[in-house]
């Protein structure tokens, strides 16, 4: 905000420091031959001196009342006028804040406006608030931009508006009575309605009349009004009213309360004036906005003048009054002074004593007139006293203000030459202030754009603009906002105010991020945004020169272990390593860029057949093939590689990468280290997988998944000792498709969790079925995944799971396999025992194919070990082949567990397993998995059996 320099015409002298002159004593009179005359004589000559004098002093101190009372006056209203310019200025800059920054959020309103900080120099504005003009159908969208904004409670009231509505986004500073405000339709109400219209249209200031702010209106009438200063899309507003309301965009609003604005000018609670403020013009005033209160004081007593005849005695001192206009906003306030004197006007301190005396001698009357003179003196001193420390403080003000200002402010005279600086303009350009001041800015500005800036603004047209120069030659280095708005009055140039903000910071943190949303910050490769960009590009120049363009995806190897087994930190070490050799082999015109992980891409242009891509996949593998050293450790990572060419693969940049992954998982899936190309039978696979994801997703949601249960029976009887459950899915197109064609696909999508949840609820309630149907005693297992087993929840998973049911545990069973137990042995054994808490039993699938660890079997609660049917299929007579089985079944047995033996097929392989003691088999040579209806005729049988008494 400028400086407001002090005006020094228009004010009325001081009073004068001297006492007036006062009539010089009598002489003497001459004796007169009756002698006894003479006193009386004296006594009436001193009785008429007395009253002349005691008159003279009177009208004398009336004066000087009248003089007092009008700098008085002349200082309340230039401190009144002036506060009120520096409201009008602060809406003023804050427009210029909102038409320069358009795309301000509301983090950066709160704070500039806590920089301003009102409460402590501008008393009685409430909040400095922008409304945004928006039409009536575009008020929904800007609530939802609020609430994204940090504004999640944001809603825009009333909710039904006119055709165009100014609705009130931001309002600081940040409080609760700042908040209420938010949302308002300022045009949804006739005064406010009709000042924003004329703030609108004038591009000026505006003031409400007199009104209650809506954050008033439950707590009581407070008089207030409001100031309207409209924003434009552009800079200078638009010369027309019809041009400003096309480029209107909202208008910044600033509340003030009436009472705290005005009696901010009692400093120390000095009320020596009464002050009526009208807010209409003086031949309309009716009802004061405001009145002060300043004390009433009773005449002063004239009893002791009572024995002097009324046509001597002083007519009592009358109230002074002025009545003054000032303009606010275009309106006219009507503000009228009147005098409130302390006491009388000085008849109380020597008229009594000069009644009193009346008899004495005319010297005495002298001394007491010379006595009173003295103390008027004294009374103007401190009043002169007083009044310059009010102009002293209103100066300090003044001067705070403009220093203190967070924007750098300098004042440049019509010659170009710098008048005065803030402080903060001076740390801009890098220079002491008094390096500074006396300055010609248009020779010793370091960028020309800001010399033809000022050029103009020194013709009158403001003006902005941003350098990345020094202000001046020689200064400090930034990026600077500069503003030049040229002052006059009576159409003639005072001077320029420059406005100079430096946003360096704010450059660079733009710059930054525009790096963060380009650039991998990890290795500091392009990212998938500028890798697709590269590629379109490529494109382009293909399609224009009939030339192709490769693509290659690069998936490091097992790079999960070197995560897993030696930290993140260290395989982003790798990571970074990799990146750096990856772009040491590439040419100049190809681009390499990271996914993602250990994805990373690489854009070859100019291409002239699929030999070249391949010569730079084999560079990529060759760059990787000799160890890297990270951390003081030797290791090697190797690539798999796919490509994709366009035309001949794909013509879009999505259709290449996803072709290059294809290929990558081909050269995964054929032995890694190595790099593929694309082929339409990689593509017809890929796809079909994507549509059995899609298919399988499907299928968990609409209940095409079911279970079929197959027997497991005693060697020694072939008595039915348990069920094991499994999972079937019936394709509404495909018909039944098995486990081993989509279990594969729910492992690697994550979907085998929502699968095994679903089995496990399933096979729960249908064994609730059973026990309440037949008694079902024996238990029924189900087979959990990886996945599942490493969800930390699965504990609690299958405690719901029995609960809800009914079940206590041991008629449930849990298949795990031994690869699954064997990843983390200290994770496997707090995951069992959990399950062994709630009575589940354990049953260790596919024993024999892994690890076969004593160790392990030792520490984990298993119940039972399954013999992997790979050892069943080819049992025969011959010792050899029943070897491992045979193993298996003592080592189970020494270990105290249950042995079955499952894919048993023949009566040979049933024989050999009896011989064997091996307790229990499942597999077709019983029965196939059967669906729940066609199991029930079996445990119907089981249950009839064991309700036969024995013998």
């Amino acid at each position: 905000m400028e400086p407001v320099p002090e005006p020094d015409a228009g004010r009325p002298d001081p009073p004068p420091s001297d006492p007036p002159p006062s009539d010089p004593p009598p002489s003497d009179p001459p004796r007169a031959p009756a002698v006894r005359g003479v006193p009386w004589l004296v006594l009436a000559g001193g009785i008429l001196l007395s009253v002349l004098a005691w008159d003279r002093s009177a009208r004398s101190l009336h004066e000087q009342a009248q003089h007092r009372f009008s700098i008085r006056v002349e200082e309340l209203h230039s401190q009144l006028g002036d506060r009120l310019r520096v409201y009008e200025q602060v809406a003023r800059s804050a427009a210029s804040v909102v038409t320069a920054f358009p795309q301000l959020r509301r983090a950066e309103w709160n704070r500039f406006v806590e920089a301003l900080r009102i409460p402590e120099r501008y008393p009685g504005i409430l909040a400095v608030a922008y409304a945004r003009a928006v039409g009536a159908g575009r008020a929904g969208d800007l609530a939802a931009a609020m609430r994204a904004d940090d504004a999640p409670g944001f809603r825009v009231w009333p909710e039904h508006g006119g055709a165009e509505r100014a609705i009130n986004i931001f309002s600081a500073p940040a409080n609760e009575t700042s908040a209420r405000a938010l949302g308002f339709d300022l045009m949804s109400e006739g005064i406010r309605r009709d000042a924003i219209e004329r703030a609108r249209d004038s591009g000026q200031p505006t003031a409400t009349r007199a009104i209650t702010l809506k954050v008033d209106e439950a707590g009581g009438v407070q008089p207030a009004f409001i100031l309207f200063q409209a924003t434009y899309r552009d800079d200078p507003p638009p010369p027309t009213p019809e041009a400003r309301r096309a480029s209107f965009t909202g208008v910044v609003l600033t509340p003030v309360r009436v009472m705290p604005l005005i009696d901010g000018l009692f400093g120390g609670g000095r009320h020596d004036v009464l002050v009526e403020v009208f807010d209409t013009p003086a031949g309309e005033a009716d009802f004061p906005l405001y009145r002060n209160g300043g004390p009433t004081t009773a005449a002063p007593s004239l009893l002791p003048f009572s024995l002097l005849p009324p046509s001597l005695l002083p007519a009592a001192p009358a109230p002074i009054s002025v009545v003054r206009e000032l303009p606010l906003g275009g309106r006219i306030w009507t503000v009228r002074y009147e005098s409130r004197p302390a006491g009388g006007i000085g008849v109380e301190e020597w008229g009594p004593p000069a009644v009193l005396a009346g008899g004495l001698t005319l010297s005495a009357a002298l001394f007491l007139l010379l006595r009173t003179m003295t103390a008027t003196r004294a009374r103007a001193l401190v009043l002169a006293e007083r009044m310059t420390a009010s102009l002293r403080r209103r100066e300090a003000e003044r001067t705070q203000l403009f220093t203190q200002a967070p924007l750098g402010i300098a004042v440049i005279g019509g010659d170009g030459l710098v008048v005065e600086c803030n402080p903060a303009f001076a740390r801009a350009a890098g220079r002491g202030r008094d390096a500074v001041v006396g300055v010609d800015l248009r020779l010793r500005a370091g960028d020309p754009a800001v010399v033809f800036a000022l050029d103009a603004a020194l013709q009158g047209e403001s003006g902005k603009l941003e350098t990345d120069q020094p202000l001046l030659t020689g200064g400090r280095r930034s990026h600077f906002s500069l503003h030049f708005q040229p002052v006059t009055a009576d159409g003639e140039l005072m001077f320029v105010l420059a406005f100079a903000e430096d946003i360096g910071e704010k450059r660079r943190a733009e710059q930054h991020i525009q790096y963060l949303a380009h650039f991998d910050a990890l290795t500091g490769l392009p990212n998938r945004v500028l890798l697709f960009d590269r590629i379109a590009q490529a494109l382009h120049e293909a399609r224009r020169d009939g030339g192709k363009v490769g693509v290659l995806f690069i998936d490091l190897d097992r790079f999960k272990v070197i995560n897993d087994s030696l930290g993140h930190s260290f395989g982003d070490e790798v990571l970074r390593s990799v990146a750096r050799r990856l772009q040491a082999g590439l040419r100049d015109t190809d681009t390499v860029g990271r996914l993602g992980g250990d994805e990373f891409l690489i854009v070859v242009r100019q291409v002239a057949d699929p030999a070249d891509a391949a010569a730079v996949a084999e560079t990529v593998v060759a760059q990787l093939a000799s160890p890297f050293q990270v951390g003081g450790q030797s290791f090697v990572v190797t690539p798999s590689v796919g490509i994709s060419l366009y035309p001949d693969d794909a013509d879009d940049v999505e259709g290449l990468i996803r072709c290059a992954d294809i290929a990558m998982y081909n050269a995964k899936e054929t032995g890694r280290n190595a790099y593929r190309f694309v082929t339409r039978e990689m593509g017809a696979k890929s796809r079909e997988r994507m549509d059995l994801e899609a298919s399988l997703r499907r299928a968990i949601r609409d209940g095409e998944l079911f279970l079929v249960y197959q027997p497991q029976v005693a060697t020694a009887d072939g008595r039915i000792v348990g069920l094991e459950a499994l999972v079937r899915w019936r394709h509404p197109q495909d018909g039944l498709v098995m486990p081993g064609r989509f279990l594969p696909v729910a492992e690697e999508t994550g979907l085998v969790i929502a699968m095994g949840d679903w089995v496990l609820a399933e096979a729960c309630a249908q064994i609730r079925r059973w026990r309440d149907r037949f008694g079902l005693s024996v238990p029924v297992a189900v087979n959990l995944s990886g996945a599942q087993f490493r969800d930390g929840l699965l504990p609690v998973k299958v405690a719901q799971a029995l609960d809800a049911n009914g079940l206590a545990g041991p008629e449930l069973e849990i298949e795990v396999t031994e690869s699954t137990l064997i990843e983390d042995i200290d994770t496997a054994a707090a995951t069992l025992a959990g399950l062994k808490e709630r009575g589940v039993l354990i049953a260790l699938d596919d024993f024999g194919t892994g690890y076969s660890s004593l160790s392990y079997l030792h520490r984990l609660p298993i119940d039972k070990v399954k013999i992997d049917r790979s050892f069943i299929q080819d049992l025969s007579s011959g010792a050899s082949d029943a070897s491992v089985p045979r193993a298996i079944v003592g080592l189970g047995r020494s270990l105290g567990l249950s042995v079955i033996a499952e894919g048993v097929e023949n009566e040979a392989q049933l024989q050999l397993l009896r011989d064997l003691a091996c307790e229990s088999y499942q597999g077709y040579l019983f029965s196939r998995p059967l669906p729940p209806d066609q199991m029930e005729a079996l445990l119907a049988g089981l249950a009839a059996r064991d309700a036969t008494p024995a013998g």
